[in-house]
């Protein structure tokens, strides 16, 4: 019965997003950039909202009150295509994501991270991972927070993997804030039931931020070690096992 909701709601979503793109495209002939921008973020955040309601995820967060005000880089760890929602869902920040290049190939959807901001990263070519990384330093600096999985790929379960080399060139290229994220338990309602997706919690702890204008030289070569050792030790709070 889920399911057939679920379909109801996707079919019904589709619908909804063609007049939704009509009317971004209105607002953005006929208002600011700022406005349009505003706009997107609205249509984006109540979709995420909408869709952890429908599927049944309720998100325990904590910590909202270390999110800065000016853009930053959320630097998460990563264990299920639910992390995506839980992030974008309680989080009411523009905020785009690095994501694979692959995704590029699913329309519907990579036209709506384009207008996001998101930053599409080509692993097997390091002249266009580069050009990537200078697009989401670029993003910053106009205004739009990014978000980054530094271990490249979900763990699908409670563990967490190590960080990719160069995952965090981003943020330290743009001597950015980051923001630490543990999150867990999105894995057991997606990738535990082979996709089907089933209602259940999301713990989400959102740790103080860290500028990185403010760390010495060694601290910058290591701020991947540093960041690991902060969200696996919160993880270790936060998990349900």
């Amino acid at each position: 019965m889920r399911w057939i909701f679920l379909y109801i709601y996707f079919v019904f979503y589709m619908i909804r997003t063609t007049f939704f793109k009509i009317k971004l495209s209105y607002i953005r002939r006929n208002a600011t950039e700022q406005e349009y921008e505003a706009a997107v973020h609205k249509v984006i955040f109540n979709w995420a909202k909408t869709m952890l309601r429908v599927i049944g995820v309720k998100v325990n967060v904590k910590g909202m009150e270390n999110i800065p005000k000016d853009t930053c880089v959320f630097i998460s760890n990563h264990q299920s295509n639910v992390d995506f929602l839980a992030i974008m869902g309680t989080i009411d920040k523009q905020i785009g994501f690095i994501a694979k290049k692959e995704i590029l190939k699913i329309k519907i959807v990579s036209s709506w991270m384009k207008m996001m901001h998101c930053v599409f990263i080509d692993r097997n070519d390091i002249r266009k991972s580069l050009m990537a990384i200078n697009e989401g330093v670029d993003n910053l600096k106009k205004g739009y927070s990014m978000a980054i999985f530094p271990e490249g790929t979900r763990s699908k379960s409670s563990n967490m993997g190590e960080f990719k080399k160069g995952s965090l060139k981003l943020a330290t290229k743009a001597n950015a804030v980051v923001v630490p994220i543990a999150i867990d338990g999105g894995y057991r309602l997606f990738e535990d039931v082979k996709g089907k997706l089933r209602p259940g919690v999301v713990n989400m702890s959102i740790l103080e931020p860290l500028n990185i204008a403010d760390l010495d030289k060694e601290q910058k070569m290591n701020l991947s070690d540093i960041l690991h050792k902060k969200i696996s030790e919160e993880l270790k709070l936060i998990k349900q096992d």
